[in-house]
């Protein structure tokens, strides 16, 4: 039996959901166009801000902030539209499930775990050999926080931005050298592991 999850309802969570059998979930742009309708949708009616999100074939990322709790209610809600929609579309209704039952959901509460994560999601399909920069991959938010296009209504770029900088140009271009460093060794990180706070602006 899965152990009950516990979330803080204005916590900083790092979620992530990925195929059944790490099967793809997005087989064309049509399905990632439907994700991000349903997310625009869920996100409003949760109340989230959605800090950065990155959808590739056979799993997706979200940094979502919370104002009052509902992650597992709108993750539920987002799965299960989701999968109905493309179960039907493809012909794979009573096949099994499209979506692992279970989404991941990790606390953001520390600084280390806050740059690791602000770097690796928009990393994520330059990892998964889709792309050769980030900016190259459509269905991630790292376009819109580095100020190369307008976001996704469900997209807060802003709240992500003010851990750079509260100067909006200046945090776009310290987020952009930021994710362009790439991932580098835990011992050599340019951040210390103090709790997250609202105050704390920029990696040190």
């Amino acid at each position: 039996m899965a152990k009950l999850r516990v979330v803080d309802p204005q916590g900083l969570y790092h979620v992530m959901s990925r195929g059944n059998f790490r099967q793809p979930i997005f087989l064309d742009e049509d399905h990632f166009a439907k994700y991000t309708r349903l997310l625009v949708r869920v996100a409003r009616r949760r109340d989230w801000a959605i800090l950065d999100w990155c959808l590739i074939p056979n799993h997706y990322h979200l940094l979502i902030q919370l104002s009052e709790g509902g992650l597992s209610e709108g993750m539920r809600e987002l799965n299960g539209c989701y999968a109905r929609w493309s179960n039907v579309l493809t012909g794979r209704t009573g096949t099994g499930h499209l979506v692992k039952n279970r989404f991941e959901a990790k606390p953001v509460v520390t600084e280390s775990h806050f740059w690791a994560t602000a770097r690796y999601i928009p990393l994520n399909p330059v990892r998964a050999d889709l792309a050769k920069r980030p900016e190259d991959w459509r269905w991630s938010g790292y376009r819109a926080t580095a100020g190369l296009e307008y976001p996704m209504t469900f997209h807060r770029p802003a709240e992500l931005l003010r851990y750079f900088s509260p100067d909006p140009t200046l945090a776009v271009e310290r987020y952009f050298a930021f994710v362009d460093e790439g991932p580098v060794p835990k011992s050599h990180a340019p951040w210390s592991d103090h709790v997250l706070g609202a105050a704390r602006v920029g990696p040190a």
